[in-house]
């Protein structure tokens, strides 16, 4: 898994419908595709403009949406995410069997609390979801812990 170009299909039928796709991953080009041709196949999904929620929230990932179909958004907000755990997963070298902690905060009534939980690594998943153990399919992000040092 990972940021990976247009498959040679995609680039064919980008380049039967006019899409320039020269610059995206393969999951950007597919949303690009799929809104595209989505009112041929009755997609209801490839109708949406980018929302202002995903707009916002791209914008503080440090990406411009707000010219982009709601799956376009998506896919290259999902690439970003991608790319920052990543980089957090190669900053702290976790590897199975290792502890890590999870910084929890909420707020609620005005209140703000603050715990912590620390977990092991069972695996970590190729889109870079790190699982702990006996957790029952309980996991993190890279960008959510700290790694755990004695």
């Amino acid at each position: 898994m990972g940021l990976e170009e247009p498959t040679a299909f995609q680039k064919q039928i980008a380049a039967t419908l006019g899409i320039d796709i020269s610059h995206d991953t393969r999951g950007v080009a597919a949303a690009r595709i799929h809104t595209v041709v989505g009112p041929a196949i009755l997609s209801k999904a490839a109708a949406y403009p980018a929302s202002e929620r995903q707009i916002d929230f791209a914008r503080a990932l440090g990406l411009n949406v707000s010219k982009d179909s709601s799956l376009v958004a998506s896919a290259k907000i999902a690439d970003e995410l991608f790319v920052r755990n990543q980089a957090a997963l190669e900053k702290l070298q976790l590897k199975p069997g290792e502890t890590v902690r999870v910084r929890h905060r909420i707020e609620l009534d005005g209140m703000t609390r603050e715990w912590t939980e620390e977990f092991v690594i069972s695996s970590i998943q190729p889109n870079c979801r790190i699982m702990f153990k006996g957790g029952n399919g309980r996991g993190a992000w890279p960008t959510q812990v700290e790694k755990v040092t004695d």
